[in-house]
């Protein structure tokens, strides 16, 4: 009769705790749409946040809170939770903007920080894997052009729009506005969460890319 080692058992033992530890499609979904929830509900949470924060003179904040979650998303989710995030939080301001104006303009100015740095990872790096984001001057290249696709897309809509809502004609005056508000926000909607997400412990430890 032959017997099993202590070294054949451990090994067997080893194996189903591999098997039990590897994760489930399934539960990482729910895990997605879960983060996703959670930092979407976050970022309507803050909006009121928005009145009382630092101003440049003519009135544009510094730092806009709410879009900071949405890119937190993304960097700590991939694609899908970043867009279920902003989507939800999109959803979610509208009951502090009925005329859903303000929360639209925001939603077009998030994608691009979004959508710019996904592109990137898919096209431009070794693995579809979120931690290519977290090389410094990768992370700043393809950050800086999702400002300028921002800028593309903000300025034209901003001309068009701004008139016909709110009745302001001043070109000058809408320029200045839209490119100072869309290169400070960016700036900091891609800076504050690559810290939090990137220099910190969260994405080793939560991150579901």
């Amino acid at each position: 009769m032959s017997t099993v080692s202590d070294k054949e058992v451990w090994e067997a033992e080893r194996e189903d705790r591999v098997i039990l530890d590897e994760p489930v499609e399934g539960d990482q979904q729910v895990l997605k749409l879960v983060t996703a929830a959670v930092l979407g509900s976050l970022s309507v949470a803050v909006a009121p946040l928005a009145s009382i924060l630092p101003r440049l003179p003519w009135g544009i904040a510094l730092i806009d809170p709410v879009s900071l979650f949405w890119v937190a998303a993304f960097l700590i989710g991939g694609p899908y939770v970043g867009l279920v995030a902003t989507g939800a939080g999109t959803v979610g301001l509208f009951f502090f903007d009925p005329t859903l104006i303000g929360p639209f303009f925001k939603l077009v100015a998030t994608l691009p920080m979004v959508t710019i740095p996904w592109l990137a990872v898919r096209l431009f790096a070794d693995s579809e894997e979120g931690r290519e984001l977290a090389r410094p001057m990768f992370y700043a290249w393809f950050s800086f052009l999702a400002i300028v696709v921002r800028l593309v897309i903000m300025i034209p809509m901003n001309l068009v729009l701004v008139p016909i809502f709110f009745g302001y004609n001043d070109v000058a005056g809408i320029l200045v506005t839209t490119i100072s508000l869309n290169v400070i926000q960016g700036f900091w909607d891609m800076l504050i969460p690559y810290l939090v997400v990137h220099k910190t412990p969260v994405f080793e430890n939560f991150g579901l890319w």
